[in-house]
């Protein structure tokens, strides 16, 4: 069987051609379309372009995702797509099955079927770029919550700042908000002629702003991950985005939350989750996408 699997982001949506397995057969990509019918139109285009027979579409969607009704609750940056029923109309135009699931979800989902989860009842996903995403698997079952918002760990609060806005980890503990805005603001620069490789970089080379800018950056992610652990007691926290691939990344986080463990004695004998970086990147809404709709199909075919 062969399955066209998208993650749509706001910049690009990239899709490709997964067996059953999770195998990527092939792959391409284009520039994200916010207006709603040129968005059905070229995935249309796309399915009839395509050689293979299709049996199913999956997608990884930003925003909040009713997947049992395939809805757009909310897009992200799509705004066309919020108050959508996505999965209803997509399938009218192309008699194929369609399923959605937020993309931060679907990092989880790849983990959990084929990434480095797969052995975990109890895990986090969080994700960090621009902003920052979640995910949460509890007793072996993604959490979606009551209205499907559950993991928005971006909204949570990790200093309190004159602008409540300001104050949430994908502000703080983001690439763009907690590394580049903030240097930005320390040396009166326009954030968008920088970018965070620049910021290691003067930080290696001895930039005291940086290197503070850096050290706080971590601090922020650490203090949110540390509400999770004792909130949840994972087996496990997976971190994904391009910045978790930096080969100290992982390892400054681990040093940021004993140190925050050390410092409570009633934590003393707690043993912490493990932290690892996520094994999928660019490919892991695609797979984890591919994996929703093999479980939402199963979970139809059962009702």
């Amino acid at each position: 069987m062969r399955y066209l699997s998208f993650d749509v982001g706001g910049t690009n949506i990239k899709y490709s051609l997964i067996d059953t397995n999770g195998n990527i057969l092939k792959s391409d990509k284009y520039t994200t379309i916010t207006n709603r019918e040129e968005f059905l139109n070229k995935i249309e285009d796309i399915v009839k372009e395509n050689s293979e027979k299709i049996d199913g579409l999956a997608f990884s969607m930003p925003g909040v995702i009713d997947v049992d009704r395939g809805y757009m609750i909310t897009g992200g940056a799509l705004y066309e797509l919020y108050d959508y029923n996505f999965k209803e109309e997509l399938e009218k135009r192309i008699k194929i099955p369609v399923e959605i699931e937020n993309d931060v979800n679907c990092v989880a989902l790849a983990e959990k079927w084929l990434g480095n989860a797969k052995e975990n009842k109890n895990f986090i996903c969080l994700t960090i770029g621009t902003g920052v995403g979640g995910a949460l698997f509890i007793n072996d079952k993604i959490v979606r919550g009551t209205k499907y918002s559950a993991g928005e760990f971006g909204f949570m609060i990790t200093e309190r700042l004159k602008n409540i806005a300001d104050s949430t980890l994908s502000m703080r503990g983001s690439v763009r908000g907690g590394l580049i805005k903030s240097y930005a603001n320390k040396v009166n620069q326009k954030w968008e002629e920088l970018d965070g490789k620049k910021i290691f970089e003067y930080a290696e080379n001895g930039d005291k702003i940086a290197i503070e800018t850096i050290d706080e950056f971590y601090t922020n992610i650490a203090y949110s991950i540390f509400n999770l652990i004792v909130s949840l007691n994972p087996e496990k926290v997976l971190i994904g985005g391009e910045i978790s691939v930096r080969e100290d990344f992982i390892e400054r986080v681990k040093e940021k939350l004993e140190k925050l463990k050390s410092e409570i004695v009633d934590l003393k004998n707690l043993e912490f989750p493990t932290i690892e970086r996520c094994k999928f990147l660019n490919d892991s809404g695609k797979i984890g996408a591919l994996y929703n709709f093999k479980l939402m199909q199963k979970s139809r075919m059962e009702d």
